[in-house]
């Protein structure tokens, strides 16, 4: 018995060990998927390179430029190795093994790597509306400049799907048009290899891209910080999110008698979305019993879901159709569907039962080129799903057809429209009321529907867990950073978050990497459209001016190139290359570039005026036409409209109605075009005097 027993612990233990051999030489070796074909190493440092394996197996890093070294896998299943790199060069190539596995990586270059984050405006990209398009796109052949571009998903995993990308006509569409021009621009200064860790998300705000444990630490989010730590953090909440949400996904369920669509979380999965409404793409679809909505000349707000719901507030938010015929004389002209005001939010626009395109994104412009030989002679149709998940639905201006010779207005006319499903926060919920019918039991359908728990990327902490987190500790050179409008209504406290931001990314990597950003530009922000009661957006930019006397930062001013109507201007060259000057001469030794535009310094005030003196004047200041947008006051603080003039380096501003002045602002309004300058081209901030 004892012999028996033994034989069958032997085979236990001989099946275990053919499993866990079997386990080890599938895959059990991994690498962090920032380091994949054709990516960029900092040059002249030990980098980092780690990932996953089997405890107590040796790992092996060797390197075409002859540098090696190994490690032993931790006891967590974790590793890490470090690596000696050259001077600037390439291409490399690099060898990681196990004792069972290895991977090969080719086209490796050394140079500089830069990490880009932020909002829509660093997230932007050139396939957008930016300066000279076309051109910039053809002219993108740099074999030196390579793009990592994570993701935008909140599953923790996004990285996973992404890679380097070379930078080339095809892939340049999709980079980050601010960072791709700052690293043009070293590139073409340096001619060394420039890599960029692209890390944005449109919309956001400062408090979601830093860590919960710094924001506990910081007196305007401790609160909210705090709380959630209490919680057990964020992987906790969520997974309590994700129960509750199964459950009132099932109540909704049985009470619409339809399907819940979970919010896809990767662009992939967005643009994949299927509801089981694409019959509504059809031609032949008939959709005569869908509301009729006939748009007058006259009228300036036009096809939204407020058109159709009033103040039904309920349905302003969720998933619409919008169905119009329009008729084509010549159908071999090329043709494209052009908006230049965006669609709230997401839009699948189809002609003729073919998807022409997909826009993610609520405020960029739409150009859609048709393809040749779909469009008929005669009637044709176009059909668009239209998402909104925030503020207004559906369409926020001219919508038409354009060839070379001809424009079509899609504008005016009868449209149809059908609402096919709610947006309840993490959820599409689908349903078969009409219009009539949400309009009528607007009170039942609220008190019965279970809204949702939706992973929000604005949520204190959340894009620092999944967008920052990740790449940590890959070596780079330093940040970049474009982002504030999503905080102008909590100015106040923009300063002490954004640098307590600085100060955690800094601390992440252990060291004070230098960090580099931009000044949001004027824009108008219109109340009505942008939600915003309170938009005092040169309060923002004061508290972006204070923050660049944090160390190691530099602030780029836009206060030239911003554009009333459009809070993303087309003019992302000039961004990307102040960038790169503060860059050239801060951290790469060029004396000869100059970068700064002239601050605010002090005042000296006489009885009828003020004279204003500025530091970075470079050459002397300079005016651009008359200097406009000065303001002056007394004791009282009610500014009036001044007169000023640059006098030997120094601006005089005075005023009749105000004497024995005591303060001066410039720009101090949501939307101004800079007229004072230095003559070396820089633009001088809004600011206000103590």
């Amino acid at each position: 018995m004892c012999l028996f027993l033994k034989k069958i612990m032997f085979s236990f233990f001989l099946f275990f060990c053919l499993l866990s051999c079997s386990e080890k030489s599938t895959n059990s070796l991994i690498v962090s998927p920032l380091f994949t074909d054709h990516m960029v190493l900092q040059q002249k440092t030990k980098v980092p390179i780690w990932g996953k394996g089997e405890p107590g197996d040796s790992i092996f890093v060797s390197s075409s430029w002859y540098e090696k070294s190994s490690t032993t896998v931790g006891q967590d299943g974790n590793w890490k190795i470090f690596l000696k790199t050259p001077p600037y060069g390439g291409p490399y190539k690099l060898n990681i093994s196990s004792t069972t596995e290895e991977i090969n990586l080719e086209d490796v270059l050394v140079g500089e790597v830069w990490l880009a984050s932020g909002q829509s405006n660093m997230e932007y990209p050139i396939k957008a509306r930016i300066l000279n398009q076309k051109k910039e796109i053809k002219n993108s052949n740099y074999q030196n400049i390579r793009m990592f571009s994570v993701p935008r998903n909140l599953n923790g995993q996004n990285i996973y799907s992404a890679n380097w990308k070379i930078s080339n006509p095809k892939n340049v569409k999709d980079f980050s048009a601010v960072a791709y021009f700052f690293a043009r621009k070293i590139h073409k200064e340096l001619d060394i290899p420039v890599g960029i860790i692209n890390s944005s998300w449109g919309g956001t705000r400062v408090e979601a891209w830093t860590s919960i444990e710094k924001l506990a630490d910081i007196a305007e989010s401790e609160i909210e910080a705090k709380g959630i730590i209490k919680k057990g953090g964020l992987t906790k909440i969520f997974m309590a999110y994700d129960s509750i949400n199964l459950k009132n996904q099932k109540i909704n369920e049985v009470f619409l008698n339809a399907k819940g669509y979970k919010l896809p979380q990767t662009i992939e999965e967005w643009e994949s979305l299927t509801l089981n409404d694409l019959e509504y793409s059809k031609s032949d679809f008939d959709d005569d019993s869908w509301d009729k909505i006939e748009v007058s000349k006259e009228k300036k707000d036009f096809l939204t879901f407020e058109d159709v719901f009033s103040k039904n507030l309920f349905a302003e938010d969720g998933v619409a159709w919008f169905r119009k015929k329009f008729f084509i004389d010549d159908p071999n002209q090329s043709y494209e569907l052009l908006n230049f005001s965006g669609i709230g939010d997401y839009d699948y626009p189809y002609i003729n039962n073919q998807l022409i395109g997909v826009t993610l994104a609520c405020c960029l412009d739409r150009k859609y080129k048709i393809p040749k030989g779909l469009l008929k002679k005669g009637e044709n149709i176009l059909a668009i799903r239209v998402i909104n998940t925030e503020q207004k639905g559906g369409f926020k201006g001219p919508l038409y057809l354009r060839s070379n010779t001809n424009r079509i207005d899609l504008n005016q006319g009868i449209w149809r429209f059908k609402h096919i499903a709610f947006y309840l926060g993490a959820v599409i919920q689908k349903h078969n009321f009409l219009t009539n019918d949400l309009l009528t039991n607007f009170s039942i359908l609220k008190s019965n529907l279970k809204t949702f728990y939706s992973k929000d990327p604005n949520y204190y902490g959340v894009l620092y867990e999944t967008m920052i987190k990740p790449l940590v500790p890959y070596s780079i050179k330093g940040f970049l950073w474009y982002q504030g409008e999503s905080n102008v209504a909590n100015y106040s406290e923009y300063q002490n978050l954004f640098t307590g931001m600085i100060s955690d990314w800094r601390d992440k990597w252990n060291s004070d990497l230098p960090f580099y950003y931009v000044q949001i530009a004027p824009f108008s922000y219109n109340d009505k459209e942008n939600g915003c009661n309170d938009c005092l957006s040169y309060l923002l930019r004061e508290a972006q001016l204070k923050s660049s006397n944090f160390k190691k930062t530099g602030m780029v001013v836009t206060s030239d190139i911003g554009e009333q109507f459009d809070i993303h201007p087309a003019n992302k060259q000039e961004v990307g290359e102040r960038l790169a000057k503060l860059a050239l001469i801060n951290d790469y030794n060029r004396k000869d570039i100059s970068g700064y535009g002239p601050i605010y310094s002090n005042q000296i005030k006489y009885k009828y005026y003020i004279d204003l003196y500025f530091k970075n004047i470079g050459s002397g200041l300079k005016q651009k036409d008359s200097l406009r947008d000065f303001e002056i006051a007394g004791s009282d603080k009610f500014f009036y409209p001044a007169q000023a003039n640059i006098i030997e380096n120094k601006v005089r501003v005075s005023s009749k109605k105000v004497k024995n002045p005591e303060y001066v602002r410039y720009g101090w309004k949501n939307y101004f075009e800079a007229t004072l300058f230095n003559n070396e081209g820089f633009p001088t901030s809004s600011f206000r005097t103590p």
